[in-house]
């Protein structure tokens, strides 16, 4: 089931209403990282990992909530911002450590060392932009943005290709172009934000007939419905922030 995107309003300017969506959004994924790491550490001897794991699912779902029923406004909300940051903290440690175990062979999990370090980039934005939006400040910059979302839909795109069924050939190479054609924009670093966002929309409506193929059985693959929905919403709120961007 398609979960919602929670996005400002196009045009505001309040670090309120920024931080609220941020808060919402993030929070929701990030439970959604540690829900993936849970489903990628099977087994007895992963048990200590996967309970840590779980606790930060835990966590984040409690804070998602608590924005949604928070009354947040100029007199509270930086302070909001802070107690969430306390709580990124933690979780960027344990995915730095984590990666740092798998990568070495000492962690043998089924969460590849990008995909922790992919996490662990967007945490770490995530905990920056609410630091950001506490001073007032809701500009986004073109070139910060571009490069951040150049590189995670081009992550998601090789994620994609390497999840899929070996049998969907033609799905696998359109999902390695894909990442290429990101990894090369992320290069090139146009002054021109439209080859970007024509880029990112184009991913939105594969990702989006992904995850309804997915859904239907049509698609073969060990992608499970909810990396797919969690993929689809970041495309999203990639576009809605390149929109913004200055």
């Amino acid at each position: 089931m398609r979960k919602e995107v929670f996005l400002p309003d196009l045009g505001s300017n309040d670090p309120v209403a920024h931080s609220i969506s941020e808060n919402l959004f993030w929070t929701d994924q990030l439970m959604e990282h540690a829900k993936f790491f849970v489903m990628l550490m099977p087994g007895g001897e992963l048990a200590d990992e996967r309970a840590q794991a779980k606790k930060f699912q835990t966590t984040f779902s409690d804070q998602f909530a608590k924005t949604k029923n928070a009354s947040l406004d100029s007199g509270n909300f930086a302070a909001f911002n802070h107690s969430t940051i306390e709580l990124v903290k933690p979780f960027l440690d344990f995915k730095a450590r984590m990666g740092a175990e798998q990568t070495s062979g000492r962690l043998q999990s089924l969460v590849w060392p990008s995909f922790f370090d992919h996490t662990l980039r967007e945490a770490t934005r995530f905990s920056q932009r609410l630091t950001q939006f506490s001073k007032g400040d809701v500009v986004i910059s073109r070139s910060e943005a571009s490069a951040f979302w150049t590189t995670i839909m081009g992550e998601h795109a090789g994620f994609i290709a390497h999840l899929l069924d070996p049998e969907e050939r033609e799905l696998i190479m359109k999902s390695l172009t894909a990442s290429n054609e990101f990894h090369k924009l992320h290069a090139d670093r146009p002054d021109d934000k439209e080859p970007v966002m024509q880029a990112v929309n184009d991913i939105i409506d594969f990702k989006v007939a992904a995850e309804k193929g997915i859904e239907l059985g049509v698609i073969k693959s060990i992608i499970h419905p909810t990396l797919a929905d969690h993929v689809r919403r970041e495309a999203l709120k990639a576009a809605d922030e390149l929109k913004r961007a200055v």
